[in-house]
């Protein structure tokens, strides 16, 4: 029988099917040795294999011919998720139509129709498209958690696809099980963010009443010159708000910080910079305290909420004169 260390190199470090052991050479009894797992049924692993989502998929995909999808999917592109979905022990699975959905232990199978454009094969899985894997957490996540995954697909540094491309996709889906809840959060979605933080922030800023802001949009001084794109802003109050994440708290970033924030103000610019502290409220019911500062540095500017319409929604106010000091404040 052989030992462990015998095992092909190709088959040490990743889960790997009965019969890709066959071929290599390895006897059925070597296949049962203790020494080696059974992620799923026709699989096996070795105690050195990785334990990682791409590593269970790879097993459980090799022998089901399923192709990986929603929340699992939904990992592998890299979208932000609730920190309570990000490390779940069990795979989402799509099985075509004609084949019965995946029945395993920490597995759960999906039976529906996948278009060819809908599937995205790499080395080692198959997964749903960035937009399909989108459109199946509908189900899955709420409304403000879709409009963060649905910010992420159009970011403005690298994204998986365009708003184009997205609203052509949703014409296709009409009458399909979550197309009301991607419609809702479609209306929400913005081009062009940097961060989960900024899309979480904007949403609770226009929850509250305040109007929506610019996302990462160019300030420039009065010569013309660029000074910063600031996280979010009013241009017409001017405005501007960073939202400081953990990277923000070394020595090298708070100096480029304080530098930024400077020549904002130097050229006129409020500028209001808030943490994820400032997003969560002291106790239930009471506001944020990212909204109440917001709301006070568009207020100092001139803001003024406007009437309700009969829809229920705010038009945007203009400002009225107010005086500013050198610094903008």
């Amino acid at each position: 029988m052989r030992e462990p260390s015998e095992l092909p190199p190709h088959l040490r470090h990743r889960p790997f099917t009965v019969a890709e052991a066959r071929a290599a050479g390895l006897s059925r009894r070597r296949t049962r040795a203790q020494d080696l797992a059974s992620p799923c049924y026709g699989v096996r692993a070795t105690a050195a294999a990785p334990n990682s989502l791409l590593a269970r998929v790879h097993a459980l995909t090799a022998v089901t011919g399923a192709v990986v999808s929603h929340l699992s999917a939904a990992v592998l592109w890299g979208f932000p998720l609730p920190r309570a979905l990000e490390n779940l022990t069990v795979v989402h699975l799509t099985s075509q139509p004609g084949r019965r959905a995946v029945r395993h232990k920490n597995v759960v199978g999906h039976q529906q129709s996948l278009e060819p454009e809908e599937i995205v094969s790499g080395v080692r899985v198959s997964c749903t498209s960035p937009l399909r894997t989108w459109f199946d957490l509908a189900g899955i996540l709420s409304l403000d958690e879709l409009v963060i995954a649905g910010d992420f697909l159009l970011r403005r540094r690298n994204p998986l696809t365009t708003i184009d491309r997205l609203d052509a996709y949703l014409a296709g889906k009409q009458g399909r099980a979550g197309y009301r809840r991607a419609m809702r959060a479609r209306s929400l979605i913005r081009a062009d963010t940097d961060s989960p933080k900024e899309t979480e922030l904007r949403l609770l800023l226009i929850r509250h009443g305040l109007p929506e802001p610019g996302i990462n949009v160019p300030m420039f001084d009065e010569t013309g010159g660029w000074i910063q794109d600031p996280d979010l802003s009013y241009e017409q109050e001017k405005v501007a708000i960073q939202f400081d994440g953990g990277h923000h708290a070394t020595p090298a970033q708070r100096r480029s910080d304080i530098f930024r924030d400077e020549n904002a103000r130097d050229a006129g610019w409020r500028v209001v910079v808030l943490t994820q502290w400032h997003l969560t409220p002291f106790a239930p019911g009471m506001e944020p305290a990212a909204v109440t500062r917001v709301r006070a540095a568009l207020t100092e500017r001139g803001w003024t909420p406007a009437p309700v319409t009969q829809q229920g929604r705010r038009q945007r106010a203009h400002p009225t004169p107010n005086s500013l000091d050198t610094n903008g404040r």
